[in-house]
């Protein structure tokens, strides 16, 4: 099989699996859903109203970004279920691997469609996140003209789940399953990471501390953006190169 009819098979196996198309799209509608609720309750009440998710007033450029973390775990789920899928029952990855031998062009193509998705997904939904806050929650910033510091933090948000998903895929791969990135990853990504950071500087480092960096408020004391970003990569290129080295030379 041909690198473009490789490219095409497993695009068409993503576009017709109705559980990642159905996560990629709760990712992106509910949390615009939850942006929109979350701006509207917020109208008229004070900057340091205690009823608000933190006291200390958000600054502009960060707005709307807590609702990040609803759509990565969606994320995570969508990369270990592109990992672990064909491992089951069917046992689709043996069809695969019959039709093109070469085992890294595999592995390269299901990554480069995976960060390539996941990146979609991750700039749609944080830009229609972050407009629907400052358009719902009457902010003062023009929803259709955001700053550069906001696009730029909207890119951040899309490269941490490019990031994340590709851990997960690797940690997927690794275990030919979906559970075990679910129960590493998850965690982390719905608190136990910023729990474990409060009080130790080292988890930091974590990937998904790390990434997190890349469109937090610097006061939530995690890694500079630069730093963050290539923390993270380092993380998934490491885990990438480890699964693809087994993925050639393990048995379907």
């Amino acid at each position: 099989m041909t690198g473009i009819a490789l490219v095409r098979s497993e695009l068409t196996k993503s576009v017709t699996s109705r559980p990642a198309l159905i996560l990629a799209l709760v990712a992106i509608l509910g949390t615009w859903v939850m942006a929109w609720t979350n701006a509207a309750s917020a109208v008229g009440i004070a900057p340091d109203d205690p009823r608000l998710f933190a006291a200390e007033p958000i600054p502009l450029e960060y707005q709307g970004f807590e609702m990040a973390g609803f759509g990565y775990v969606l994320v995570v789920a969508l990369a270990a279920l592109s990992a672990g899928s064909e491992y089951g029952a069917g046992q689709q990855i043996r069809v695969t691997l019959l039709a093109t031998p070469q085992r890294p062009r595999v592995f390269f193509v299901k990554v480069l469609l995976l960060a390539t998705t996941v990146a979609g997904v991750g700039f749609l939904t944080m830009a229609g996140t972050v407009v629907i806050t400052h358009a719902a929650g009457s902010t003062g910033v023009d929803p259709l003209e955001l700053t550069p510091a906001i696009w730029a933090n909207i890119g951040g948000v899309a490269l941490a789940w490019t990031f994340t998903a590709l851990i997960a895929f690797a940690l997927g791969s690794l275990a030919r399953s979906a559970i075990l990135p679910l129960i590493l990853i998850t965690p982390l990504v719905v608190g136990v990471g910023d729990f474990v950071t409060g009080f130790w500087d080292g988890a930091r480092y974590l990937p998904i501390a790390a990434g997190a960096a890349l469109y937090s408020d610097p006061a939530a004391g995690l890694l500079a953006p630069l730093a963050g970003g290539l923390v993270q990569a380092a993380w998934a290129l490491v885990l990438l190169v480890i699964a693809g080295i087994v993925f050639n030379r393990r048995d379907p």
